[in-house]
């Protein structure tokens, strides 16, 4: 590895169409060793994910790092779970082997959609905590433990992955949505205490994001029905761009603040869905 080239960890990576493994592409890309992480190597399968073919034979973590290497990056996959300090000690360690160094943290890892779904008095309790604990508690290790790295390099930069639903609600989902509260305020009271050591902190918001586990969400909303084609479509919110979003719009807004050009973003939240809010 070139003593200039940086260095990212992105959680989350398991699904082959997630937002995960699109930004981790997309950083790989221009030139940034990328550490592609899950909590097991193919992620967390949703209750109501349904099978697809295109992913029958994907491995995850290990085919994406494979899939950069292949393509000329450097990636290195890793598993761990994000809301133990133990996993994550051990993960910064293999990244501090292998790499030496850690500048760009993207907390992406979220817990599944079916977890403490539906309505408020009717969730389980513990099923709220497990959300927090993921979401909340995970983003919180990750960064504490990948900070110091980036003190002493006195450059780093944090992306929180969070939703517009940590913006305003979201019906039966009221883990969700308080724990993507959460990662928001993370993101900017980490502007604060890290402005003054070269280290940004911002979370991106995505909208309506076409992937597997949206489809487990739209699934999950219908009863848990297998969905055809004609009711998919039925089923997409109308959007002002007139598309679906992709993983790879997330990612764009991702690679750009961990940019250069982004050194004076710090503390902001991207909405990123194709304008259905305009806050």
């Amino acid at each position: 590895m070139s003593s200039t080239q940086r260095v990212a960890i992105v959680t989350g990576c398991g699904k082959r169409d997630g937002i995960g493994a699109a930004i981790a592409r997309r950083l790989a890309s221009q030139g940034i060793a990328v550490v592609v992480t899950d909590i097991a190597a193919t992620g967390v399968r949703d209750r109501f994910e349904q099978d697809r073919p295109e992913t029958a034979q994907w491995k995850g973590v290990d085919d994406l790092a494979a899939e950069i290497a292949q393509a000329g990056g450097d990636a290195l996959a890793l598993t761990g779970d994000i809301s133990s300090k133990g996993d994550v000690d051990g993960l910064i360690a293999a990244v501090a082997t292998r790499f030496g160094q850690v500048d760009i943290l993207v907390n992406n890892a979220g817990a599944p959609f079916s977890m403490a779904h539906g309505d408020v008095a009717d969730i389980d309790p513990a099923e709220f905590d497990r959300v927090m604990q993921i979401n909340v508690t995970g983003t919180f290790l990750m960064s504490q433990a990948a900070i110091p790295f980036m003190r002493a390099g006195k450059w780093g930069r944090i992306v929180n992955v969070a939703s517009v639903a940590g913006r305003v609600g979201s019906k039966a989902n009221s883990a969700y949505a308080a724990s993507k509260a959460g990662v928001i305020a993370l993101a900017q009271t980490f502007a604060l205490d890290l402005g003054g050591d070269g280290i940004t902190a911002n979370a991106v918001l995505p909208g309506f994001i076409f992937t597997s586990r949206t489809l487990s969400g739209m699934s999950k909303k219908m009863g848990g029905v297998p969905l055809d084609e004609e009711t998919i479509a039925r089923s997409k919110p109308s959007v002002p761009v007139g598309r679906d979003g992709t993983p790879e719009d997330i990612a764009a807004t991702v690679a750009f603040l961990v940019s250069e050009d982004a050194a004076f973003t710090t503390g902001q939240s991207f909405i990123v869905d194709g304008g259905s809010l305009r806050l």
